[in-house]
This record gives structure tokens, sequence and C-alpha cells, in this order.
């Protein structure tokens, strides 16, 4: 009697909707940690090959013992059989030994040796060869990530930039230092004395710095680092911040000249701020002589910024530095 498979029937599990999704997470998680997990897992199998292969050496004077013996059974019947080619010569009846069963015995004591020492050192072997392929596939999966980083960084770098020169051809270069450091408008008040000797009020609009950080690499060079903590390189007078300034930033023209590249953590660390992750990847790289932004510039000269202005007048106890960064210099060379 046939079976008609077609009518019957396989009944369908149902997973909860919460068992499910935590089935999704997990596996989720997994890919997330994925690299420390291989990494874990690549250590902990190179320590267990060291442990195996210690073990398997304790257990090697036997097996080499062993293969000595093996060995020294064939080359006995290798000189019975040469006493025996001597005797027959002499015309002794003595039977003689085959040269085919000794290149046999020498071939099975082959194939016995190399499967004993496979045996011995195969664990160990496969395990440093497994935590090998976890040390690559952890290096494989960092590589990707940092590669599909790289891409979304510099796709967001390309965007911004083209905002940037919409905004300076709508609204002109003030408004996009405007927008782009935080800057806004304030009353300022005061009082001036006329030829007549006649005080008169006056009001003037003046840029004045949202707090916070401006940009994401820029810092403002004041007296305090942050939350109190004093900045080793100021000094009291502003005329030699500005020279300290100059200073540094002829430094590190100097060394993109010399060495061909610069880290934006290098200038930070000179400078007194604290270290950053992105400072570690973006900075400077020297290239052709003809590239607009092949030099270091802490925008010190940069006369539209007002904060500037009044730095350089001795006006200003703290100056906004914007550091003109080619992007992260690694993708560059």
């Amino acid at each position: 009697m046939k079976m008609n498979l077609a009518n019957v029937k396989i009944p369908r599990v149902k997973i909860p909707v919460k068992v499910s999704r935590f089935l999704g997470m997990t596996k989720l998680k997994v890919q997330k940690h994925s690299p420390e997990i291989l990494l874990v897992s690549g250590l902990g199998g190179f320590v267990g090959t060291v442990i195996l292969a210690c073990k398997a050496t304790t257990k090697l004077p036997g097996v080499v013992a062993s293969h000595e013996d093996m060995m020294d059974d064939i080359h006995e019947m290798e000189d019975q059989y040469a006493i025996s080619v001597i005797e027959s010569e002499e015309g002794d009846d003595t039977p003689v030994y085959i040269t085919k069963d000794i290149q046999k015995a020498k071939v099975k004591a082959y194939v016995t040796i190399a499967k004993d020492y496979i045996c011995l050192y195969g664990p160990s072997v496969s395990l440093g060869l497994a935590s090998g392929a976890c040390f690559i596939g952890s290096y494989g999966i960092e590589k990707k990530r940092y590669t599909g980083a790289l891409a979304a960084y510099n796709g967001a770098m390309t965007a911004f930039e083209v905002y940037r020169q919409r905004v300076c051809e709508e609204l002109g270069d003030e408004a996009d230092q405007r927008f782009r450091y935080g800057w806004k408008k304030e009353k300022l008040e005061g009082e001036v004395v006329d030829e007549k000797g006649k005080k008169k009020k006056t009001k003037e609009d003046i840029l004045t710095l949202d707090a916070g950080e401006p940009s994401q690499y820029a810092r403002v060079f004041e007296h305090y680092i942050r939350d109190g903590i004093p900045n080793p390189n100021w000094y009291d007078d502003p005329y030699f911040n500005m020279q300290f300034l100059k200073c540094q930033e002829n430094y590190f023209n100097m060394l993109l000249n010399t060495r061909g590249y610069v880290y934006l953590n290098e200038v930070y660390d000179h400078l007194g701020f604290p270290l950053t992750s992105e400072g570690q990847l973006v900075g400077w790289m020297k290239r052709g002589a003809d590239e607009p932004t092949n030099y270091i510039s802490f925008g010190l000269y940069d006369i539209t910024n007002p904060q500037t202005r009044r730095f350089i007048n001795q006006q200003e106890n703290a100056i906004l530095l914007d550091f003109n960064v080619d992007g992260v210099i690694i993708d560059l060379v």
C-alpha cells in the first residue's frame, strides 16, 4: 500500500514570541562579541596546546624506546641476511632472508612510528591549529568592522563638507562659523564719552560661545582643562599664551614635513588637552605640494572668529583652537 505524502499534514511547532525574541537577541549578542569570544577561545586553546604537548612529551621516551627496538630487529635481520649471503657463496645451505621481506618490515615500522607520533602529538597540533583559526577569525571580523566604520566616517565627513559648502554659498562664511562652533549673538551694553564730555550708552552685537565643546576636534585653550584641572601650559600673560601656541603650531608643521604624518593626540598632548580615541586615528598626512590642506593650522589666524581677534589683542583669556585635520590618516596611506 502506497502512502500519498502530498496529503500528509506536518504539524507546525509554534515558538513563543518571548522565546524567539530571546534567541534572536542572544544570537545578536554573540555576533557583537564574536571577536572577543574568538580571541579568548584562541588564548585558551593556546594554553591547552602547551599543556597537551607537555603531557605528550612525558610519554615520548617510551615511544622512542619501542621504535628503537623495532629498528634493532630490522637491523638484526639485515645482518643475518648479509651473513647468509656470504655463507651461501661458500656452499652452505643456510636459509637466505629475502630482501623484499626486509623492505616490507621497514615500511611497516615507519608507518607504525608515524602513527604513534600522530597519536602522541595529534591532539596538541589540532588544538594549536584551531587556536590559530580563532585568532585569524577574530582579526578578520575586527578588520571588516573597522573598514565599515571607516567608510561610514568618510561618508559622514563628505556629507558634512557638502553641507558646509551649501551654507557658505547661501548664507556666507560668518554663518557657517556661527553654526559650526555654536556662536550666538548677544547685546553688549556700554558707555562712551563724546567730544563734549557727555556719556552715551551704546549697544553692540557680539558673538559668544555656547557652553560645551563647539565641534568634535576643536578645544578651548584656557586656564583650566576641565573640572578645575589647571592646564600646565597656560600663562597669565595672553602674549605668552599666543607665542606658545604659535611655537607649537610651527613645531608640528616641521614634524609633518620631516616625518610625514602627525596624529591629533600628539597635538593634544603638547597643548595639555586629554587624549581621545578619535585623536589616535585622525591627524595630518604629508602628501603632494599642491594639496590645499597640506599644513597644520590651529585656527590662530582666523580673523572671522571674534574671540580670536580679542585674544590676539589681549582682551580675551581663552581662545578656540580648531584643528584642520585631514581625517583618518591610516586611510590616506
